[in-house]
């Protein structure tokens, strides 16, 4: 039945909704790109696949489906909520209405070892996740099928929680469905179990994602669905670290925190999740900020520009100064202009033009702006990047800041510079500046 109506041709239109094109299928329905005349957006339609006379399971639950998510229309509000904008039925088909998001992708497209996100990525979607979940908590609703294809990554790195299908809503019985419901390798042990369920089955399930999006692996793996279910009330996933050795250990007890057998052991709520991701984040943060100065530095030591500063004095030098990137064509000083600036090419190369001819090309370790860092003189040559060029910048005001003994090793290998490009520029009839 469901292969008939997968080749039936895509409608003109469905209520007051143009049906633009086919996007996606799943097992309980068709999702269209559409056009909303009334407001001037785009939207997404799912359309229910059953009919009025249908008594098979699948039909009841797509069925009990459908009212859930007509039922939250305007419910859930919050940047991190696919929010569902309408719901109806028209000649006995039954659709709901969404947010159409241009270019979004699920997180299972990053569910694979050799294809995941940077791991302060994983901390930050997961974040978001936690704190959509707290506000959806909040209002009473438990999402009960978090799982990476229930989540959306936009364009811009921003995220959507979807489908709400077999959500449980408090204090409402519409169309409830009841027992075991969701995808079984994200279920909590008590929605294995058919216990009455809390928002911290929602967590565990999003723990469970989170190790997923990590390592590569689903926490629990078996060959048929019984031994699945019984690891998931028993056993213990593979630690993290076994299967990715670079997850920060405060992150590996965090997932294991979410995925704790009792609920009452886990996360209280998505709000104390979310702290908790908070202060690991800024930690990831903190040693990003360090590995991209060890190798800033490791980079200036390399450069024939420092070959004599000792190892403080090129930190100190990397404190006292400005690393700038510049793309293919941008100009990075004007003829003309007066500034104490003065540069070292680390990586790429740069134009210097005169009147607007090219004069002459640097490269790493080359440096310019000496006449105008020690006079502070117009400047009489104007620098373009000529590929994608990193920079460090000194200003004789912040290299105050250093030591004397660093100023002193500065001002030697700079004065050194500055005279071989005056007397090279006497022989070549141009001057950097």
């Amino acid at each position: 039945m469901s292969a008939r109506r997968q080749e039936q041709p895509i409608p003109a239109r469905i209520g007051k909704y143009t049906i633009i094109n086919e996007v996606g299928r799943g097992s309980t329905g068709n999702v269209y790109l559409s056009h909303d005349p009334q407001y001037g957006r785009d939207v997404a339609i799912k359309v229910y696949n059953y009919q009025a006379d249908d008594d098979d399971d699948k039909a009841r639950v797509a069925r009990k489906m459908f009212f859930n998510e007509a039922h939250m229309v305007g419910k859930l509000q919050h940047p991190n909520i696919l929010p569902i904008y309408d719901a109806g039925e028209e000649d006995g088909r039954y659709y709901v209405v969404t947010e159409h998001i241009h270019g979004a992708r699920t997180l299972a497209a990053y569910t694979k070892p050799d294809n995941l996100l940077r791991i302060d990525d994983v901390v930050e979607i997961i974040y978001k996740c936690a704190k959509s979940l707290a506000y959806a908590h909040g209002r009473g609703v438990i999402h009960r099928d978090i799982k990476p294809s229930n989540i959306m990554l936009t364009l811009d790195n921003d995220v959507r929680i979807i489908d709400f299908g077999i959500a449980i809503v408090r204090d409402s019985d519409v169309s409830r469905i009841d027992g075991i419901a969701g995808s079984p390798s994200y279920m909590s042990p008590e929605q294995v179990t058919s216990e009455e369920l809390t928002s911290r089955s929602d967590l565990f399930s999003l723990g469970a994602t989170m190790y997923e999006l990590l390592t590569g692996f689903r926490p629990f793996r078996a060959s048929n669905l019984s031994k699945l279910l019984h690891q998931i009330v028993y056993a213990t996933p593979p630690p993290i670290h076994t299967l990715r050795a670079d997850i920060p250990e405060q992150l590996e007890q965090t997932v294991a925190m979410c995925m704790q057998k009792e609920p009452e052991k886990r996360f209280k709520t998505g709000v104390d999740l979310a702290a908790d991701l908070t202060r690991i984040f800024q930690g990831l943060k903190k040693q990003n900020d360090r590995v991209d100065k060890q190798q800033r530095y490791e980079t200036l030591r390399r450069l024939r520009f420092f070959h004599e500063f000792s190892h403080a004095e090129i930190w100190e030098l990397l404190r006292a100064s400005d690393w700038h990137d510049y793309e293919n064509g941008e100009e990075i000083v004007r003829e003309g202009e007066r500034d104490d600036r003065f540069y070292v090419i680390v990586r790429g190369g740069v134009h210097v033009e005169q009147q607007d001819r090219v004069v002459g090309k640097l490269g790493p370790g080359d440096c310019f702006g000496e006449s105008s860092y020690v006079l502070g003189a117009r400047r009489t040559a104007t620098i373009r990047a000529a590929d994608t060029v990193a920079l460090i910048c000194v200003s004789s005001s912040l290299l105050e800041q250093a030591s004397s003994a660093c100023q002193l090793r500065f001002n030697k290998v700079f004065l050194r510079t500055l005279i071989r490009r005056l007397q090279s520029a006497e022989r070549l009839d141009f001057e950097v500046q």
